[in-house]
């Protein structure tokens, strides 16, 4: 693994693809990996009953906005990052990752004292049944306690990726999801000396992996070795680097906030179906994590390519990035979306034997599958656009998909089809918004090349 990793130089001049893939690879393994662990998870919770396997699904609506915050700071972190080192202003990327780290803070002091507050009222409102809501509070309020180990984390490795190194967030991931696999089972279910906590132990099992990598990511941030070297000693605030970390991360942040609101708004239009439609949605959504994971990293190798050529106003190249980028994405997408089409009824089988959850889970997959394509080149043009410090633009496009093509398509839909047309109004959501994309991406290429 040593080898992928790339030297700005390398980023600026060395062979396109081979580069991407070299930046991409780390991540693509390490988020397959953490989707493993993801996919275990549910389906050792899934194992205590429907009821519990749902209630994992809901508490995940809230998880997703802490999700969003960190994926969304450490996005403009890495942006700010990469434009600065492709620029040569290492000094400066060194002071941007130390406001990254003052970021750290203050996201986990609001986190760990707001969300236990606001968590009950929140699952209420979004409709959680009086059977589901003790188990969603038990899981999401020790995720709160522990949120600021996943700021630093993610935060962390957003430092690291934007000087181009994406092996040791890699191996940071990697660590923290393997502790976390062998702790749910023991904790769950009750083994050894250990008591049967049911979702309460995946909880904790989530917490200790992700305290498992914030140790080695501080360990890696602090080394030598590194492009960037944050020194906290001489830390001197200046507000131009918390101005350029939100100019890309607060769209971002928003962009997974209005994910996180649709799959609330989701499970508000499932609320007439009952619980087997929450269940199966919770299956449909975690087999779509599994297919979308490592187009994650082609993205996140995307965005530290087109930051630094872009730094280093390599504006032609930018063009190629762009297009190898969502070529290999469409091509990987393609492969599990048939995947998941041939073997959708034992696939939906996994997780249940009801056969109203199943019968419900194998057609949101074949239907939710039709799309994956289309997912692609929005995930990729949305990265392209944070690498240019464009994070307004990507914004735009995310927002498009949920608000103003998935959520009322969905809606629209499901008056006809029922449930079956929630799924189909998700997908046309996908297609119409990559066309948006790649017209919005083909311009913006066009302008910069003069």
């Amino acid at each position: 693994m040593k080898n992928l990793k790339r030297t700005p130089q390398q980023i600026l001049e060395g062979p396109i693809l081979k580069t991407l893939l070299a930046l991409a690879l780390p991540s693509m393994v390490a988020f397959l990996f953490h989707t493993a662990f993801n996919f275990i998870d549910r389906f050792f919770v899934s194992r205590l009953g429907q009821v519990e396997f749902g209630a994992l699904g809901m508490a995940f609506t809230l998880q997703s906005i802490l999700i969003a915050i960190g994926v969304g700071t450490g996005t403009g972190v890495s942006s700010l990052i990469a434009r600065l080192v492709g620029a040569g202003k290492i000094e400066e990327a060194d002071n941007a990752a130390e406001h990254a780290l003052l970021i750290v803070l203050a996201l986990s002091i609001i986190t760990t004292t707001m969300g236990p507050l606001l968590s009950r009222p929140f699952f209420t409102l979004l409709g959680a049944s009086p059977e589901m809501l003790p188990h969603i509070l038990s899981y999401i309020n020790i995720i709160l306690f522990g949120s600021s180990f996943q700021f630093f984390s993610m935060i962390g490795n957003g430092i690291l990726r934007g000087e181009g190194n994406t092996v040791t967030p890699m191996r940071v991931m990697m660590a923290g999801t393997l502790v976390n696999i062998i702790l749910d089972p023991i904790l769950i279910f009750g083994l050894g000396p250990f008591p049967a906590l049911g979702v309460k132990g995946a909880a904790i099992a989530t917490v200790a992996g992700r305290v498992t990598s914030s140790l080695l990511i501080a360990g890696a941030l602090f080394s030598s070795k590194n492009v960037v070297n944050p020194n906290l000693k001489s830390f001197f605030f200046q507000s131009r680097f918390i101005k350029g970390i939100f100019a890309v991360g607060a769209p971002s942040i928003f962009t997974q906030l209005s994910h996180s609101l649709g799959l609330s708004l989701l499970f508000i239009l499932l609320r007439p179906y009952g619980d087997a439609a929450k269940a199966a949605f919770t299956m449909g959504f975690t087999y779509q994590q599994v297919a979308v994971m490592p187009i994650f990293g082609i993205a996140q190798a995307t965005l530290t390519m087109a930051g630094q050529n872009y730094g280093a106003r390599n504006f032609h190249r930018l063009q190629t990035i762009t297009h190898r980028a969502m070529g290999f994405s469409i091509a990987l997408l393609t492969f599990f979306a048939l995947i998941f089409i041939t073997a959708r009824l034992p696939l939906s089988q996994i997780f249940s034997k009801n056969s109203d959850m199943v019968s419900i889970g194998k057609n949101m997959l074949l239907i939710f599958s039709l799309g994956f394509p289309f997912l692609a080149v929005r995930i990729i043009i949305s990265s392209f656009f944070q690498g240019l410090g464009m994070g307004v633009k990507a914004l735009m496009l995310n927002l498009a998909q949920m608000v103003l093509f998935s959520i009322p398509l969905a809606l629209l839909f499901s008056l006809f089809f029922g449930l079956n047309g929630i799924w189909s109004g998700m997908t046309l959501a996908n297609i119409l918004t990559a066309l948006l994309s790649y017209t919005w991406s083909a311009r913006t290429l066009k302008q910069l090349a003069g």
